[in-house]
């Protein structure tokens, strides 16, 4: 199997004064990923290749400053932007792709890859024995045809759209490959450190019902469901502590960042329309 790449631009994996940034939590839980599998089983080989696409100039103090915070041994291929980001991303081919740029990462959703804006905030220090992601429903796991009910005819024709398509799965989003990946591998090595986590303000009844038989329809797993019912998501998100939660809207990524969590934004369908 060949490995899933990851790819973060370097703004996203440092900050200005050279300090780890708000992907390097992320970046380092897959790290541990690779090496405990590797552990397990000599023979896999390991399933995340991290590229990092450098938008400075000096590559070796960027080289310098992997090999001190993340570990010499455990390479990240490094590749300088030198062109636009859709052509370093056709050779690329990520599963995932997360910059501070947000231009970049509209483009990428734009050419369907996954892909989300991060900001460089202050977060919770992070446990690096499992991997958790976090990921919302609607516009991120799923595509945005509900969301696209509410915004056109209001919160009762998205309810009774949701009861009269309760059985009927909804097509997946922007970043179900990224999930896919980790699914996957969860499936295939039982003892692998990861662990899923849908957040959602989908309530438990048909909204949920729907969005649980969508994955189930699409044999996929989440370890975690939360139906906020339109509650804020900061607080849960704070007890899950993910490496990284996606969400398509900043009001919930503000929430999470407020409450100290590593979020990104996700410019994926009618809720990121520019006018």
């Amino acid at each position: 199997m060949a490995p899933f790449t990851i790819a973060v631009s370097s703004c996203a994996l440092f900050r200005q004064d050279n300090s780890p940034g708000v992907a390097f939590p992320l970046i380092k839980a897959l790290k541990m990923v690779n090496q405990r599998l590797r552990e397990m089983d000599p023979a896999v080989e390991e399933p995340f290749k991290i590229v990092l696409i450098a938008t400075c100039n000096n590559m070796d103090d960027l080289k310098k400053r992997i090999d001190h915070y993340i570990c010499a041994d455990l390479k990240i291929e490094i590749v300088r932007l030198e062109k636009p980001i859709l052509k370093h991303l056709e050779e690329i081919k990520p599963v995932l792709f997360l910059s501070t740029n947000e231009q970049n990462v509209r483009e990428a959703i734009s050419a369907e890859y996954g892909a989300a804006t991060m900001f460089q905030r202050d977060y919770h220090e992070y446990r690096d024995e499992v991997l958790r992601v976090a990921f919302d429903g609607d516009g991120v796991l799923f595509s945005d045809e509900s969301e696209k009910v509410y915004a056109e005819k209001g919160l009762e024709a998205f309810f009774q759209n949701e009861r009269d398509n309760e059985a009927t799965p909804l097509a997946l989003g922007p970043l179900s490959e990224f999930f896919k990946a980790l699914e996957g591998l969860q499936k295939r090595h039982q003892k692998i450190p990861i662990r899923t986590y849908l957040v959602t303000s989908r309530g438990s009844s048909s909204p949920g019902i729907r969005a649980l038989k969508t994955l189930q329809k699409n044999n996929l797993e989440i370890n975690e469901a939360f139906f906020l019912s339109g509650a804020p998501k900061g607080p849960v998100l704070k007890a899950i502590n993910p490496h990284i939660f996606f969400d398509d809207q900043m009001t919930h990524v503000e929430g999470a960042l407020q409450n100290g969590v590593i979020c990104a934004h996700v410019p994926y369908g009618v809720k990121n329309k520019l006018e």
